[in-house]
């Protein structure tokens, strides 16, 4: 009998249905530098980096388990690996993060980068909190360590 029992187990864990997943980006701002991506919601999250030509990229991410997963991606065009950001923290470089439903059938996704951020009127812009050195812990060698944290 437990034969039989971890015989279907087996089987089960064999035909999970796995699902696969085309991207493409496109009306990229230019073909400069790389768009960077991650996938994570699922057991095993997927990253790469891809070149564009012509103003689009398109890549493939298979094998998903998950019913649903979340994409971040945004086009490093002065190829540093980050995203940058503008003096008001808002990015300086194309990005999109985008919730997808993965469905048992075809999974093919178009995304276009935001690129634009707009300025907040005068007057109305959230307050950012001034950073400030705290001493965190102290090291072996007995001198504090600083960590760079937002102040309350």
């Amino acid at each position: 009998m437990k034969t039989i029992i971890a015989s279907a187990a087996l089987l089960l864990c064999a035909t999970a249905s796995t699902r696969n997943l085309k991207i493409t980006v496109s009306d990229l701002r230019s073909d400069k530098g790389r768009i960077l991506w991650y996938i994570h919601g699922d057991a095993r999250p997927r990253q790469g980096m891809e070149k564009p030509k012509s103003g689009s990229v398109a890549f493939s991410a298979e094998d998903f388990t998950a019913d649903s997963v979340t994409l971040y991606l945004f086009h490093d065009e002065n190829g540093n690996y980050r995203l940058d950001r503008r003096d008001d923290g808002k990015p300086a470089e194309g990005c999109c993060t985008r919730a997808i439903v993965l469905s048992a059938e075809k999974n093919e996704i178009r995304v276009r980068l935001r690129y634009e951020f707009p300025e907040e009127p005068a007057g109305e812009a959230a307050e950012t909190p001034a950073r400030a050195k705290i001493p965190a812990a102290t090291s072996p060698a007995g001198t504090p360590d600083e960590l760079d944290r937002g102040s309350e």
